[in-house]
């Protein structure tokens, strides 16, 4: 036995070896490389493993059967024993063996440095999440790229210190050919988180890079391996490493919490994930015929996880605006209200039960209030949220909504204004903020309107709110250009419809505005604001009467939202509000309603 290793040493086959294994790990790596950039299917790198190991043992034969002699290559057998050995085949292999092994400590040493290691960065915690690139082979995985960026903004916007831009203003740079610099300036933040997502079959990897706009420098890289059962874990992971290299204040544990998924069920997670990129892509277009579409992709995921506590207030949030008729995205047709409102409730109570943080936990609580018309109880819960995160839109957002229908004019301002300074992050600009607004002080809103329509991601939302403000502040010729634009940004007819009557009355085209009435469907949810904006108080009044009961008091307190609606014309809703210590003043006409 000692004769046989003798030999093998002899004939160098230990020496080719080891600088076989050192070579193909060296070609491994640059091949693993290499199929990110060219985007090839993942059986590339299964079958080059696959040669690399078969050809272990053919390199060890070729060691074994050849040897390198002063003549050339012979077969070992031709070689006599006595014969001198070329040492240019010893001399050869250690030099291939030890550059090799140099040049693949000089890589694990870059990875580890480059991918692994946090940065510590400025003080300012600011950061944008772009949308991630699906490189996919077959490119069918933009839902699970966008879900999973989408995620982990919700994820990092948790985080009570860090200011995170809106999903609607970061997912406007797709496919953008703009320097970083100059999207984080755009976006007023000083960093930017990009990735991409690989998947195929049931294998996945994601990288994502952290990048200091001011240089250009990148803080933090790592590509993340696994199979879809690590989705999960990959998500909270790239959010913990994230927050804590932007230094977050929070305690690793608390942190740890704040940017879980939520739920351990990967169908339920990436389920989810379908629903937020088709919610947002309804909401973006107000495409209210996909609405129930989106309703059944969240029914599916509280189906697999009861206790997925955002799952569930995103269904509760889709089936409150299925019990709002002023709602943008009602649909009169599906089910009945009693459906609707039991639907609803099922779905804020597991929100409630389940929710991960305070915070979380009052705005269940919130909507859950809403439907019973707590005001004042809504008013001390945003206040409540204003004091736990003052630096988040959110509280101040509700704020200024529930000081609008409760008729405190003044601190309704203050609160949407305090709103709009603060930061962009997930509460994003979406038009909430001026649509309280300008009903509280329209002039105060303009400077608002100005800034959001410069916005890169100009929403459907913004430019229908927007058109709203400009007409109440007296600006109708300015207006007039928005309500093209919104035809173009949405799909939303009767969105279209009633910005057309607005500016007809705006502009004193009496009787073009009549003539938008009579093409209105009779069972239109807007059937209200067209008749305020037309003139026809009484008729508005009457249409709204039969909702001044019990079973229906909520659907009529959406009207509240408008100064135009006078809650004194309804005995019961006034006596729920009076109860409340709510003295909401009296109604004033649409700056904008026709004059007969």
């Amino acid at each position: 036995m000692r004769d046989f290793i003798e030999e093998l040493r002899y004939r160098n086959v230990f020496r080719v070896a080891v600088a076989y294994v050192v070579v193909s790990w060296l070609t491994a790596q640059v091949a693993d490389l290499v199929s990110d950039v060219f985007n090839l299917p993942d059986w590339f790198m299964q079958v080059l493993i696959i040669l690399l190991v078969l050809g272990l043992p053919v390199a060890a034969f070729l060691a074994w059967a050849f040897e390198l002699t002063p003549e050339g290559m012979k077969k070992a057998h031709e070689v006599p024993a006595d014969a001198p050995k070329d040492p240019r085949a010893g001399l050869v292999l250690n030099v291939v063996t030890m550059v090799t092994l140099l040049i693949a400590v000089g890589w694990l040493g870059w990875d580890k440095f480059h991918r692994t290691t946090p940065v510590i960065v400025p003080a300012d915690k600011s950061i944008a999440v772009l949308p991630f690139d699906d490189f996919s082979p077959e490119g069918d995985q933009i839902w699970f790229a966008d879900g999973l960026a989408e995620e982990i903004l919700n994820s990092l916007a948790r985080t009570a210190d860090l200011k995170v831009a809106s999903r609607t203003s970061s997912f406007a740079y797709r496919g953008s050919s703009e320097d970083i610099p100059a999207i984080a300036a755009a976006l007023d933040v000083e960093h930017i988180l990009e990735g991409s997502v690989r998947r195929a079959g049931d294998r996945l990897r994601v990288t994502a890079q952290l990048i200091r706009a001011a240089d250009d420098k990148h803080l933090w890289s790592e590509t993340f391996d696994g199979v879809s059962e690590d989705s999960i874990k990959i998500q909270e992971e790239i959010a913990f490493k994230i927050a804590s290299a932007l230094q977050t204040a929070m305690d690793p544990e608390e942190l740890a919490r704040m940017v879980s998924a939520g739920t351990h069920s990967v169908e339920a997670w990436e389920t989810y994930l379908r629903g937020l990129t088709l919610d947002a892509e309804v909401s973006d277009r107000n495409d209210i015929d996909r609405v129930y579409d989106v309703i059944a992709v969240f029914d599916e995921a509280v189906a697999m996880d009861p206790g997925f506590a955002e799952a569930q207030l995103q269904l509760a949030g889709k089936w409150e605006q299925q019990l709002d008729p002023t709602s943008l995205q009602f649909v009169t047709a599906g089910p009945s209200r009693a459906e609707r409102r039991q639907h609803y409730d099922k779905a804020i109570a597991a929100a409630i039960k389940h929710a991960r943080s305070e915070m979380t936990r009052i705005e269940a609580e919130m909507r859950a209030a809403a439907f019973d018309v707590r005001l004042a109880d809504q008013v001390a819960l945003a206040e409540r949220m204003v004091a736990l995160e003052p630096d988040r839109r959110i509280g101040w957002s509700w704020l200024a909504h529930l000081y609008q229908i409760t008729g405190e004019y003044d601190k309704a301002r203050d609160a949407g204004l305090a709103g709009w300074a603060r930061e962009a992050t997930i509460d994003v600009r979406d038009g909430a903020i001026i649509q309280n607004l300008h009903r509280a002080s329209p002039q105060d809103a303009i400077p608002l309107v100005d800034e959001a329509l410069q916005s890169p991601n100009l929403t459907a939302n913004v430019i229908y709110q927007s058109h709203r403000a400009l007409l109440a502040a007296g600006q109708v010729a300015r207006a007039a250009g928005l309500v093209d634009l919104y035809g173009q940004r949405s799909n939303d007819e009767e969105g279209v419809l009633i910005m057309r009557l607005r500016q007809a009355c705006a502009e004193g085209r009496v009787a073009d505005a009549d003539a938008l009435y009579e093409v209105l469907d009779t069972d239109s949810n807007i059937q209200w604001l067209f008749l305020k904006t037309l003139g026809f108080d009484d008729r508005a009044r009457e249409l709204l009467r039969p909702l001044d009961s019990p079973e229906n008091l909520v659907t009529l307190s959406g009207y509240l939202t408008y100064r135009s609606f006078e809650a004194r014309d309804y005995p019961l809703l006034w006596r729920v509000l009076t109860a409340q210590g709510i003295n909401r003043p009296a109604a004033i006409p649409l700056a904008y309603r026709c004059q007969r």
